[in-house]
C-alpha cells in the first residue's frame, strides 16, 4: 500500500515537474533552431546543410561512403580603370617648391576575361576534401583608349626624357588564350553542425597552384598583324615579332583559408580569412631578370577578410531540393610587391631607350675580381660592363592598396546529385601607384662606396645602399611615376555541379 502510495506520488511529481519545464524547454528550442526541425506540422523537413562556403566533401560516412563533385563553369569578368602620371610641368602662377603640382590623365584602361572553370572535389575522410581546379583562359583582351582627350597629347604625357616616347595611346595588346596554372588544394570541416550542432561549422583550407601555361611576354599588337613582344630568352634582341605572348604569370603559389558559419534555421551569417603568396619561377620574364639586389623582387601579398549570410528560403530533405542565396562583403589587402600592373604590355614591349638599356647588377671598382679587365679607370658611378645586366621586362613595382568587393550568388539544387549556381561581384580598388621604385637599396652595400655607385654622394661621404637595378628614372623618380585610380572589376559566373 505505501509502496503504490508513493509510486502514484512520484509519478504525479514527475508530470507536475514535465509540466513546469515544458514552457522553458520550448523556449530554449526557439533560441537555438536545428536546421532539420519543421517550423510547422505541414511542413517538410529541412535538409541541415551547411552553408555553399562551408559545404566539404567527405567518405567513409555512414550510408554515404564516397563523394565526388564535378564542377564545370564559366565566369566573364571585365576590369576598367584610370592611368594617369604625375608631371613636373610649372604651371602659370604657381610656385611648386619642390611638389609634384598636378596628375595628368594618360589613358582609360579596360580589360576582358573570359575563364572555363574545370574542377573536382573528392571526398577522402569525414569532412576532409582534395580540391582539384583548373581554370582554362578562353580569351583575355587589354586595351588603352583615351582619357579626356589625353590621346591628342600623348606625346607630351609621356615623354621619356630623351626625345622619345614610352608608349602610344591607343595601345592594343594581343588576344590571350590558354591555361595559367593548375591547382589542388584540401578542405578539412575541424567542426561540423551537421555532426554536432552545439558548434558552428569550421573549415580550413590549403591550396596550391603550379604555373603550366607559356609565361607572360609583354607585346603590343596595336598595329593589326605585327604583334611585337619582348622575350625573356633574347633579351639583346629587345622588341621584335615571332614571340608568344604567353598566358602564365609563372607564379608557384600557396593559398590558405579558414572560414566559420553558424545556422540559424533559414539564415547562416558566415565570416573568414584569406591569405595568398605568389613566388615567381626562373622561367619566366619575372624570374630571369629579378636580382637580389633589388629593394623589392617578389610579388605582392594578399590578405582578406570577409563576412556574408546565406539565406536558404527553400528547403526540403524528400526531394533533396534547396534554393540558397549569398550575400558577401570582402575586403583585401596587397602589398607592395613587383607585380603585372595595367601598363604591362604598354611599357615593356616599348623601344623607348630609357627602357631598353639595361641596368647593371653590381658597381664596383675594376680592382676588384668582378670587374677585372674593365677598360674604364675606377670610379664610383660606372657600372661594370662584365657582370649579369637586368632588363626590362614591363614589371614594375607597385604601392600597397586595398580593394573591396560585395558579391551575391544563387544556388539551386535541383535534386540529389546535381546544382547550378549563378552569381556577379563588384570590385573596387583604390588609387595606387604602379611605378614607385626606389633608386637605393639602403639594405645592401655595408657602406661600400665602389658597390653604391650613384647611391654615394661624394660631397658628404654617405653612402644610401646599393642601386636598385629595377629602378629606372623615367619611370620611378617623383614627377615621372604612374598611378591607377578609379579601378572597378565587375565578375558574372555561372557553374554547374554534379554530385556523386
Amino acid at each position: 500500500m505505501r509502496r503504490g502510495r508513493a509510486l502514484t506520488l512520484a509519478v504525479t511529481r514527475a508530470v507536475m515537474g514535465t509540466s513546469l519545464l515544458a514552457p522553458a524547454l520550448v523556449c530554449g528550442a526557439a533560441g537555438v533552431a536545428r536546421a532539420d526541425e519543421p517550423v510547422a506540422a505541414r511542413e517538410p523537413r529541412l535538409m541541415s546543410e551547411t552553408a555553399e562556403i562551408t559545404s566539404v566533401a567527405d567518405a567513409f560516412d555512414g550510408d554515404d561512403p564516397f563523394d565526388l563533385n564535378l564542377v564545370l563553369g564559366f565566369r566573364q569578368s571585365w576590369k576598367h580603370a584610370s592611368i594617369r602620371r604625375e608631371t613636373q610641368l610649372n604651371q602659370p602662377g604657381l610656385e611648386t617648391g619642390g611638389f609634384i603640382p598636378a596628375t595628368e590623365n594618360v589613358a582609360s584602361y579596360s580589360s576582358s576575361m573570359s575563364i572555363l572553370d574545370v574542377g573536382a572535389d573528392i571526398g577522402i575522410y569525414h569532412d576532409l576534401a582534395l580540391i582539384l581546379r583548373l581554370p582554362v583562359i578562353l580569351s583575355w583582351s587589354q586595351s588603352l583608349g583615351d582619357l579626356n582627350g589625353s590621346a591628342a597629347t600623348a606625346s607630351q604625357r609621356l615623354g621619356d626624357g630623351m626625345g622619345g616616347q614610352l608608349f602610344t595611346v591607343p595601345f592594343t595588346s594581343p588576344t590571350r588564350s590558354g591555361i595559367d596554372y593548375i591547382s589542388a588544394g584540401l578542405d578539412w570541416a575541424i567542426f561540423n553542425q551537421q555532426r554536432d550542432f552545439t558548434k558552428p561549422t569550421w573549415v580550413v583550407g590549403v591550396e596550391g597552384r603550379l604555373p603550366i601555361g607559356n609565361p607572360l611576354h609583354a607585346c603590343n599588337a596595336t598595329n593589326s598583324g605585327s604583334t611585337q613582344c619582348f622575350d625573356g630568352s633574347h633579351p639583346e634582341l629587345g622588341v621584335h615579332q615571332g614571340v608568344d605572348p604567353g598566358i602564365s604569370t609563372g607564379f608557384y603559389s600557396v593559398l590558405a583559408k579558414t572560414v566559420w558559419s553558424r545556422r540559424f534555421g533559414y539564415l547562416e551569417p558566415y565570416s573568414g580569412f584569406w591569405f595568398q603568396a605568389d613566388f615567381p619561377s626562373s622561367g619566366s620574364d619575372f624570374g630571369k631578370f629579378n636580382p637580389t639586389q633589388a629593394l623589392t623582387n617578389t610579388p605582392p601579398l594578399h590578405g582578406s577578410f570577409g563576412l556574408g549570410m546565406e539565406v536558404i528560403p527553400y528547403e526540403q530533405r524528400e526531394t533533396f531540393q534547396r534554393l540558397d542565396f549569398d550575400f558577401r562583403l570582402k575586403g583585401t589587402y596587397i602589398s607592395p610587391g613587383r607585380d603585372y600592373s595595367e601598363l604591362f604590355d604598354a611599357l615593356g614591349s616599348s623601344n623607348s631607350q630609357a627602357l631598353r638599356t639595361p641596368n647593371p647588377t653590381v658597381y664596383c671598382n675594376s680592382s676588384q675580381s668582378s670587374c677585372l679587365n674593365n677598360p674604364i679607370n675606377p670610379s664610383t658611378s660606372v657600372p661594370s660592363d662584365f657582370v649579369t645586366k637586368t632588363y626590362f621586362t614591363g614589371i614594375t613595382e607597385t604601392q600597397a592598396y586595398g580593394a573591396f568587393t560585395v558579391s551575391t550568388a544563387a544556388t539551386w539544387q535541383a535534386g540529389e546529385y546535381i546544382k547550378f549556381q549563378v552569381g556577379g561581384a563588384l570590385t573596387y580598388a583604390q588609387s595606387h601607384l604602379i611605378t614607385q621604385a626606389d633608386p637605393c637599396n639602403p639594405n645592401l652595400g655595408g657602406g661600400d662606396r665602389y658597390q653604391a655607385g650613384p647611391c654615394f654622394n661624394p660631397n658628404t661621404g654617405q653612402v644610401q645602399g646599393v642601386p636598385n637595378p629595377d629602378h629606372r628614372d623615367v619611370l620611378d623618380l617623383p614627377g615621372h611615376r604612374f598611378s591607377v585610380d578609379d579601378s572597378t572589376i565587375i565578375d558574372l559566373f555561372v557553374t554547374g555541379i554534379v554530385m556523386f
